[in-house]
C-alpha cells in the first residue's frame, strides 16, 4: 500500500450478480468509448497505429480492441491508485510493446537488418 493509499477503504463490490453485471457493462462501455475517441481524434496517433499493427500481426479486430481494452483497463487502475494523472509516455510505449503482456506475438517478429 503507498503512503497515499494508507487509510483508503477498498470497494466493495456488491454481492448481487445484476449489479455485478451492470457495473461490468458500464466499465466496458467506459473503455471502449476510450478507444473509440482515440482513434477517432488520432489522439494519440499510436492508438489507431497500434489497432492496425496487431491486425497485421494476425490478430483479429476483436482481438486487437480487446489487447487495447486490457492495457486502457491497467491504465485507469493506475490512474486511480497513482496520483490521478495520466502518464501518456508509459501509455504510449504501452501501447507500443502490445500484444505484450497480455498475449504472445501471432506471426515472429521480423528482425531488424
Amino acid at each position: 500500500m503507498t503512503e497515499q493509499n494508507k487509510g483508503v477503504t477498498p470497494p466493495v463490490f456488491s454481492k448481487d450478480p445484476k449489479e455485478d453485471a451492470y457495473l461490468k457493462t458500464r466499465l466496458q462501455t467506459a473503455i471502449t468509448s476510450v478507444i473509440n475517441q482515440q482513434m477517432a481524434s488520432d489522439d494519440p496517433p499510436e492508438a489507431t497505429v497500434t489497432f492496425e499493427r496487431l491486425q497485421e500481426e494476425g490478430f483479429s479486430k476483436d482481438e486487437a480492441f480487446g489487447l487495447m481494452s486490457q492495457l486502457v483497463s491497467m491504465e485507469a487502475a493506475e490512474l486511480f491508485a497513482g496520483t490521478g494523472n495520466i502518464d501518456m509516455a508509459r501509455y504510449i510505449a504501452a501501447l507500443e510493446t502490445l500484444p505484450a503482456p497480455f498475449a504472445k506475438p501471432k506471426k515472429p517478429q521480423e528482425e531488424d537488418e
